[in-house]
């Protein structure tokens, strides 16, 4: 008998949730429950549809790119970092839309060959060169300012591809990369940009209706090991699109001057010749891809279904498993990196 009343005191308190549950239960069958649960159902079932929906058609809606290609007197697009990889294929793309490219480099001797290659391949199109260093802090964007003052028409696109990690070694903790390292990273991909971008906004105000696309990075959203000032970089230029486009709508200029901000996923180029299963693309492919999302009416978006698909894939995981798949990879890419120095 005493061990029943103790077993009854030590489990008594189980009764509570039992009796809870119990209840749950009962309501759960009731026909209210039921009705209740198909129809949340059917509104979780009917907004994913329609958010599939939405993202299948901004990949196959129809841009309005050519809205842009109006000036008369020829409608010039600048292209920065357009020595190869994604700027040449920004400028290609653009060349066998109707524009005339200004091509924008450090190196004079790269950018003559591309533009007598481009050249080649658009006859009918007009090509010149400006020469600046973005890694410099004497106002190298003035160089290009000045040069398309002198172009025989209307620039109407700008495109702040030029970016990257430029410093060697390319992976490097934060704590061992150089001041002057570091400047370098932030100079080319945040302080070159935004100031050409200030310079060429009269320009591009007074030639509306006029483009802004700005390259971004997955590297913003996710951070990658030993590219610390890089990744921050690349967050800040998506903030930077943002901001700009709601300026702009605050002067009333939100139909005159379109602001894009592309991120960018894995893609091949000389800097980055990495694959990944499915999500790898060629830079022809992501030019392509972020041209036809011109007029979405969205400021941040992917150039290619592809990245789309990954940003998604990686989102939808913990980040603790997301940080255990990235670090080994990118403890592998840095030791590579280190074993190739040793070798040279």
């Amino acid at each position: 008998m005493a061990d029943r009343t103790e077993l009854y005191k030590r489990y008594s308190i189980l009764s509570i949730p039992i009796y809870y549950l119990r209840r749950v239960y009962e309501f759960w069958q009731s026909e209210a429950a039921q009705l209740s649960t198909a129809a949340v159902g059917t509104i979780v079932i009917l907004l994913t549809a329609y958010k599939f929906g939405l993202f299948v058609w901004s990949f196959i809606r129809p841009s309005t790119l050519q809205r842009y290609c109006h000036a008369e007197t020829g409608s010039w697009a600048l292209v920065t970092g357009a020595n190869d990889g994604i700027g040449r294929a920004f400028a290609d793309e653009l060349l066998s839309r109707g524009f005339n490219v200004l091509l924008h480099g450090r190196n004079p001797e790269k950018l003559e060959r591309v533009k007598k290659e481009l050249a080649a391949k658009y006859p009918r199109r007009t090509l010149d060169i400006a020469v600046a260093d973005a890694s410099r802090t004497d106002q190298p964007e003035q160089a290009v300012v000045d040069k398309v003052k002198k172009l025989p028409g209307k620039l109407v696109i700008l495109v702040n591809n030029v970016g990257g990690v430029n410093t060697t070694p390319k992976y490097q903790s934060h704590a061992e990369t150089t001041p002057a390292n570091i400047d370098t990273i932030l100079y080319i991909n945040a302080r070159f940009p935004v100031h050409l971008t200030a310079a060429l906004l009269p320009t591009l105000r007074e030639n509306k209706p006029a483009l802004i696309i700005n390259c971004g990075s997955a590297t913003g959203s996710f951070g990658l090991p030993y590219l610390a000032t890089y990744s921050g970089t690349k967050a800040f230029t998506e903030g930077f699109s943002k901001s700009l486009d709601a300026e702009l709508a605050c002067e009333g200029l939100e139909k005159d001057i379109e602001v894009k901000c592309i991120t960018i996923n894995n893609t091949r180029s000389a800097g980055n010749q990495g694959e990944m299963p499915l999500f790898t693309i060629d830079a022809l492919e992501l030019a392509r891809g972020s041209l036809a999302k011109v007029g979405s009416g969205n400021v941040v978006e992917y150039g290619h279904w592809r990245h789309a698909l990954q940003a998604f894939v990686m989102g939808s995981l913990p980040e603790s498993w997301l940080r255990a798949a990235m670090v080994p990879e990118m403890r592998k890419r840095k030791a590579e990196e280190e074993e190739e120095a040793k070798r040279q």
